[in-house]
C-alpha cells in the first residue's frame, strides 16, 4: 500500500512541477538546427525509421560459439511507405494553412513567446517548406524509395549473418515468400528478393498466393472482437488514451506547442498530429535530410506524443487487449512447425503489417511491464519495454534456429526484433533452448488455431484492482490540478 501512496505523491509532485514551469515562461529553449543527436528521432512510433532503430551493422550476437543456424523464419512489416489517400488529400492543405499562420505570428502579428521562440535557422526551414507534388492520390500508401532500400538490404545483411541457411542462390524448393493484398507488402517482398539474389535472379522467384481472409498475415481483419475493441478504443470516453488527451500532460503540452508558434489559443490535436505526421513521414522518406515539421517539437514534446501512440496501440494490438495474445495463433503455429521440421524450406519470409507484427510480439510475451501503461502513469513509465517506436516502418520478427554441439540441448532458437536478439525471462540471454519454445508455446501448437484465434470475449484485456484503484487515485490528481493552470 505504502508504495501506491508514494507513487501517487512523486505524480502529484511532478504535476506541480510541470504547472510551475509552464506558468513561468511557456516553452523550453530549443533549436532543432542545432541539435546534433535529436534523439527524438528514435521515438516517432510506428513510423520511425527504421536505420534509426535497428541493430548496428558491428553487432554480432547472432553468432552462438558451436552452433550453426539451420533455419531462417522472418515475420516483416512493409517498408517506408506514402500516406494513404484522404491524408494526401488534406495533409497539403492543412500543412500549408498552419505553415502560413506560423510565419505570420513570428513576422506579422509578432505574438510568439519572449522565451522558447524557434530559432531563426528552424525558422528559415519551416518557411521554405513545401509539399513534394509528386506525392498524389495515384500513389496512396505506396512503398517509397528508402522503404525498399531497407527492405533490400535487411535482406543483404541476413544472407550474410546467416550464410549456412540461405546458401549462394535460389532454389525454389528452399525458400518461401508470402505477402499480403496490397502494393506495400508486395513491393516489399520483391525488394528483399532483390537483396537475397539479385536484380534479374530476383525477377523468377514466386510467393505464394494470399488468401482471403489471411489468417495468417492480416488475422485481425476477420476477427469481429477485434474491430469491436478498436471502436471502444476511439469511442469510449474513458479509454486510456482518451483520459490521456484530457489529462494535465497532454493538455499542458498542447499549450505548450501552441505558445511557441505564436498561436494565443490552443491548437487542436488533429492540427498538432498533421504536422507531427509530416515530420515522421517527410523523415522516413529521406532519412539523412531533417523534416522542417520536425523543428516544431522538442524532445519531451515528441515523447508525449509516442506515450499517446503506445497507448493506443497497447490496447488494441498488445496486452491491454485481452485476446491480443492469440490473434497471431497462425503466424505462432507456422513459425513452430517450420522450425521443427528437419526439411526445406529453409528460409521463410512473410510480409506484412504494423498490427501483426505487435500481435505477434504478444504472442511471444516479448516486451511486457511488470506494470501496465495507462493514462495516469506517464512519469513512471520511462524506461518501459513496451514502445510502439519498436515497430518503425520493416520492423521484423526473425526466429532463427540453431544445431549445436552441446549433446544436452543441442537445439537453440533466437528470437530477433529489428535484428536485436529479444530478452525472454525463460531464455539466456535470448538464446532459448528448443525445447523450451515448444513447451512455452506449446498452445499454439496443439491447439486448433481456426477456432481459438478470435474467440469471443470481453475485448479490454481485464485489469487488477489495484491498477484500477491507482488509476482513480492518478486521475483525480490530474483533475485537482487543473485550476492551478494560469494561462
Amino acid at each position: 500500500m505504502i508504495p501506491r501512496v508514494l507513487q501517487a505523491i512523486l505524480l502529484l509532485h511532478c504535476l506541480v512541477q510541470l504547472t510551475k514551469a509552464q506558468r513561468g515562461t511557456c516553452c523550453e529553449s530549443y533549436c532543432y538546427n542545432d541539435d546534433t543527436e535529436r534523439k527524438q528521432v528514435k521515438h516517432f512510433a510506428t513510423k520511425t525509421v527504421y536505420e534509426f532503430i535497428r541493430a548496428p551493422d558491428t553487432d554480432r550476437q547472432h553468432i552462438v560459439p558451436n552452433c550453426v543456424p539451420v533455419k531462417f523464419w522472418l515475420l516483416s512489416r512493409h517498408g517506408t511507405r506514402l500516406p494513404g489517400k484522404s491524408e494526401i488529400i488534406e495533409m497539403p492543405k492543412q500543412l500549408k494553412l498552419l505553415q502560413d499562420s506560423i510565419m505570420d505570428n513570428y513576422f506579422t502579428r509578432r505574438s510568439v513567446p519572449d522565451n522558447g521562440r524557434m530559432c531563426d535557422e528552424d525558422l528559415e526551414m519551416l518557411r521554405n517548406w513545401h509539399w513534394d507534388p509528386n506525392i498524389t492520390e495515384r500513389y496512396d500508401a505506396h512503398l517509397t524509395e528508402q522503404g525498399w532500400e531497407d527492405l533490400k538490404y535487411l535482406a543483404v545483411r541476413a544472407k550474410e549473418k546467416f550464410w549456412q541457411v540461405f546458401g549462394t542462390g535460389y532454389q525454389p524448393s528452399k525458400f518461401t515468400f508470402r505477402h499480403t493484398a496490397t502494393q506495400r507488402t508486395e513491393a516489399s517482398f520483391k525488394a528483399f528478393a532483390e537483396g537475397l539474389f539479385g536484380r534479374e535472379e530476383s525477377q523468377r522467384v514466386k510467393p505464394t498466393p494470399a488468401t482471403t481472409p489471411d489468417l495468417l498475415l492480416k488475422p485481425y481483419d476477420a476477427c469481429p472482437d477485434y474491430e469491436t475493441n478498436k471502436n471502444r478504443d476511439t469511442q469510449d470516453g474513458n479509454s486510456e488514451v482518451n483520459k490521456f488527451l484530457r489529462s494535465v500532460l497532454f493538455t499542458e503540452t498542447v499549450w505548450d506547442i501552441s505558445q511557441r508558434l505564436g498561436f494565443r489559443h490552443n491548437l487542436s490535436v488533429e492540427q498538432i498530429e498533421v504536422m507531427w505526421d509530416a515530420c515522421r513521414y517527410e523523415q522516413a522518406w529521406r532519412i539523412s535530410r531533417p523534416s522542417p515539421f520536425c523543428t516544431v517539437f522538442t524532445e519531451d514534446q515528441v515523447r508525449v506524443l509516442e506515450y499517446k501512440e503506445d497507448l493506443a496501440y497497447f490496447y488494441r494490438n498488445s496486452y491491454g487487449y485481452s485476446r491480443s495474445q492469440d490473434i497471431a495463433c497462425h503466424a505462432m503455429a507456422d513459425m513452430l512447425r517450420q522450425l521443427t521440421s528437419r526439411d526445406d524450406p529453409s528460409v521463410v519470409a512473410y510480409f506484412t503489417h504494423d498490427s501483426e507484427i505487435q500481435l505477434f510480439l504478444a504472442a511471444l510475451g516479448a516486451k511486457r511491464d511488470s506494470t501496465p501503461i495507462r493514462a495516469d502513469n506517464f512519469p513512471f513509465m520511462a524506461n518501459r519495454k513496451y514502445t510502439s517506436s519498436d515497430i518503425p516502418f520493416t520492423a521484423n520478427v526473425a526466429a532463427v534456429k540453431y544445431q549445436c554441439a552441446e549433446q544436452r540441448e543441442p537445439e537453440k532458437v533466437i528470437f530477433f526484433l529489428n535484428e536485436k536478439p529479444i530478452m525472454l525471462d525463460w531464455c539466456s540471454v535470448g538464446l532459448c533452448n528448443w525445447s523450451d519454445v515448444k513447451r512455452q508455446y506449446q498452445r499454439f501448437t496443439e491447439g486448433n488455431c481456426d477456432r481459438m484465434y478470435c474467440q469471443s470475449s470481453g475485448a479490454a484485456a481485464s485489469v487488477s484492482v489495484a491498477h484500477v484503484a491507482v488509476g482513480v487515485v492518478g486521475s483525480l490528481l490530474l483533475a485537482s490540478m487543473r485550476h492551478l493552470t494560469l494561462h
